[in-house]
């Protein structure tokens, strides 16, 4: 009986010692730097927050416009962000520029927490945009407050009204 208890003892005691090294050995800061700077970011999808689609229902009125704004979308240079930023003690700032069809924001201020996974940014829209995914893209940029992602693939979580939504992109 005694070295059962001994095996079952010695287990859970091996067992316990692995789940804290696992846990100190995590970290949830996610490696900003890497993710964002000098990175170009295509546009793949915006829906609502919990919406599966690529593009949320009621963005257009009509078919015409939808596929007007899809050929905006695989035109290359159209739908994009550039970041390039900087970490100094811990603080990513820098700035980053958004493309839509007719309308940029250049050189926005840009502020990142990776522990937090929120995201500032802040700037000056120059043209004008008659495309609703457009119009949509640029307004979320400027809304955004929240990042999930990695090298690969980038989310940015956006207040439109009430609602939140989400604008995924694929690195380029």
């Amino acid at each position: 009986m005694k070295e059962k208890i001994n095996i079952k003892t010695i287990g859970c005691s091996l067992m316990l010692l692995a789940i804290l090294l696992g846990f100190s050995a995590c970290n949830n800061e996610d490696d900003v730097m890497e993710i964002f700077n000098n990175k170009t970011w295509k546009l793949s999808r915006i829906a609502t927050e919990k919406g599966k689609e690529q593009f949320y229902q009621g963005l257009w009125n009509n078919e015409a416009e939808e596929k007007a704004s899809r050929e905006l979308l695989k035109t290359d240079g159209n739908f994009t962000l550039n970041f390039n930023c900087a970490e100094v003690n811990g603080e990513v700032t820098g700035t980053v520029s958004a493309h839509a069809a007719k309308s940029s924001i250049d050189d926005a201020t840009l502020k990142i927490d990776g522990k937090e996974h929120t995201i500032n940014i802040s700037g000056k829209v120059i043209g004008t945009e008659s495309d609703k995914l457009a119009k949509v893209f640029i307004n979320g940029v400027l809304n955004v407050f929240k990042y999930e992602g990695d090298i690969h693939n980038l989310t940015l979580y956006f207040k439109d009204g009430n609602t939140t939504k989400v604008m995924g992109f694929t690195a380029r």
